[in-house]
């Protein structure tokens, strides 16, 4: 399998086969090697009691983001949240859609460190967080 055969199959497994995903409306809208772009297209339900998109979702985002990042700069791995810090920095209620960036920043055997970014589609920046993602099959 070739580099973009794989990145390609795991959009689809993002986008047709995840239920976490496909429940939250997140989707994968591009794959790199060490960079990922996901789109959440948000419904009623994922804003908070003040009408803003919830921390969780924007939060939900960055992190499959991340990972999937992680998970494209070696093939086959299986990649699960170690932990992150994260800055939310703003909030629109117009908002209607998200767009989460994952950005490698060291690929490591076992710890990949990703940069995630999230902003809505008016443009404003409203999360910042590192990520360690664990590589689980780099511990067998």
């Amino acid at each position: 399998m070739t580099t973009r055969e794989y990145l390609d199959s795991i959009i689809e497994e993002i986008n047709h086969t995840d239920p976490y995903n496909e429940a939250n409306n997140i989707r994968a809208v591009s794959l790199e090697k060490g960079h990922s772009v996901m789109e959440v297209e948000l419904k009623p339900e994922h804003k908070n009691i003040w009408g803003l998109p919830h921390g969780g979702i924007v939060f939900a985002a960055a992190d499959v983001a991340a990972g999937i990042a992680a998970d494209s700069v070696r093939p086959h791995m299986h990649i699960v949240t170690e932990g992150s810090s994260i800055h939310f920095l703003h909030a629109n209620p117009e908002a209607k859609k998200l767009r989460a960036e994952g950005r490698v920043i060291k690929a490591g055997r076992f710890i990949n460190i990703v940069q995630a970014d999230v902003w809505d589609d008016l443009g404003n920046h409203l999360l910042t967080g590192q990520f360690d993602m664990f590589n689980t099959k780099g511990a067998e």
